[in-house]
């Protein structure tokens, strides 16, 4: 589309075009846009200052500590800055409010994404620093038990899907919950507000949720933390209202949005907003998020990424390709046997797992990232040994030393206790492998702090091993 004049008014900001050679990610100049619409919601820059004035009385009217959800995306941006910009208005005194910025890391995130949030949590917490701001930034990642490659490749969890999306509970929601829990717990807080880059404009499933949750004194209490309550306060801004409040100048961090905005007309996407409830909209159709999600018929953030140059993406987008491979039970790497016992489409079998570990860390070697961690092997080498078909408990460290030459544990030992487990397997009159999927279960719960479900995952066990010993009298 062939890019129209900038008129230049009293309503208008900066000509982003000053900064960018790109063109803009939406269809007229941003400038016209706003203009054209100003009637509709008045002076943009008395708009900005109007949600700054809302969140200057609610910093100094509640006494609750406030949760900044950060994902590195335009509308979390904008609240962020708005933050930093409201506490930087105040007299030092008076910046006795604890603010805490959550962000989510995946560990499968896209790079460029972690790039750009890693550097800008890393300015907000100098500035917060030296300017006395009270502002702490977190980056919160979910435990190693609970990451991306345990659950695929240790648990043998499928890639999720739109039915089975299980990845949003365990990578996006829990570490934040967790969060709130232990500053509520250690007696430092009671309440809490939250607040989000959400907005109605969005789309129209997102105006919908937040038009129909009950608010109180502008704020809505958090479906899933009862103690939490959430403020929305760029909630009825429009995309290009959050382009022209970020195009206007730095951020108060000390950056600007080049990189952001070059992200952006890059991916031609949106972004994966900090998910903090079940209700909150899932990286679906426009979306800066995991290059690992297989939820999405087609990741066009990332294939924008990789035609703008990005490299890196070329074999991540070909694993993600991989990943779907390996969900489809018709490529034979699934068992035909759910976890529960019951016929149909189960885990990954034992095969997948290994093959899915290999080229992942292939993968690894070729792109030089760090795609998975020594923690990570070593937990999916015990979920292995608590497989269907069990391991040996060296399955890993074969394949981890014959692409590295990394030796992960004593051969020696590892033999000393597969003979113990024979000896013991055969005294009680069960099949050594049974016994090994019984022993990796158990430890499995001694790390949790209850083991509610352990005597029912032991007794599916028990009943694999019975069904075998019938169907083997049956074939004698």
């Amino acid at each position: 589309m062939e890019q129209r004049s900038c008129r230049i008014t009293k309503t208008a900001v900066v000509d982003p075009r000053k900064y960018y050679l790109h063109p803009l990610p939406f269809p007229f100049t941003l400038l016209e846009t706003l203009n054209e619409n100003s009637a509709a919601y008045g002076s943009v820059p008395s708009t900005f200052a109007r949600i700054r004035e809302s969140l200057i009385t609610l910093y100094r009217e509640d006494p609750r500590p406030w949760l900044v959800g950060y994902s590195g995306g335009k509308d979390s941006t904008m609240v962020a800055s708005l933050i930093f910009e409201v506490v930087q208005s105040l007299p030092k005194e008076q910046r006795l409010k604890p603010i805490s910025f959550l962000c989510t890391d995946t560990r499968v995130e896209i790079p460029a994404i972690v790039e750009l949030i890693e550097g800008n949590l890393s300015r907000m917490r100098k500035t917060s620093q030296n300017e006395d701001l009270n502002i702490e930034a977190h980056l919160l990642r979910p435990p190693p038990e609970q990451s991306f490659w345990v659950n695929i490749i240790g648990r043998g969890y499928p890639p999720p899907n739109r039915t089975f999306r299980w990845c949003t509970q365990r990578l996006k929601i829990d570490p934040v919950t967790d969060f709130v829990k232990r500053r509520m717990q250690n007696g430092k807080w009671t309440e809490a507000i939250l607040l989000l880059g959400a907005r109605r404009n969005e789309s129209i499933s997102r105006g919908h949720s937040m038009a129909n949750r009950e608010m109180r004194n502008g704020l809505r209490r958090h479906e899933d933390m009862p103690n939490v309550w959430i403020s929305n306060p760029i909630e009825f801004l429009t995309t290009e209202e959050v382009w022209a409040y970020l195009l206007q100048k730095p951020n108060p961090w000390g950056s600007d949005n080049r990189a952001l905005y070059k992200l952006y007309a890059n991916a031609s996407g949106g972004e994966c907003p900090l998910v903090v409830d079940k209700s909150t909209p899932s990286c679906g159709n426009s979306r800066f998020g995991c290059w690992t999600c297989t939820v999405v018929e087609r990741d066009k953030a990332s294939e924008g990424l990789l035609e703008s140059g990005d490299e890196r993406m070329e074999h991540l987008l070909a694993f993600r390709d991989t990943l779907m491979e390996f969900r489809n039970p018709d490529n034979g790497w699934r068992d035909m046997k759910r976890m529960n016992g019951a016929e149909g489409p189960g885990p990954m079998n034992i095969a997948g797992r290994r093959e899915l570990l290999r080229r992942l860390l292939k993968l690894q070697e070729e792109n030089g990232l760090e795609l998975i961690s020594e923690e990570e092997l070593l937990l999916i080498q015990k979920f292995w040994k608590a497989a269907r078909e069990p391991d040996d408990g060296r399955g890993v460290a074969r394949i981890v030393n014959k692409l590295k030459g990394v030796h992960m544990i004593d051969l020696k030992e590892a033999n000393r206790l597969r003979e113990l487990q024979e000896e013991v397997a055969s005294e009680k009159g069960i099949s050594v492998q049974t016994l090994r999927r019984m022993l990796a279960k158990e430890e499995e719960y001694s790390e949790r702090s209850r083991a509610t479900g352990l005597q029912d995952d032991l007794l599916h066990i028990l009943k694999d091993d019975l069904a075998e010993v019938d169907l083997d009298m049956l074939l004698a």
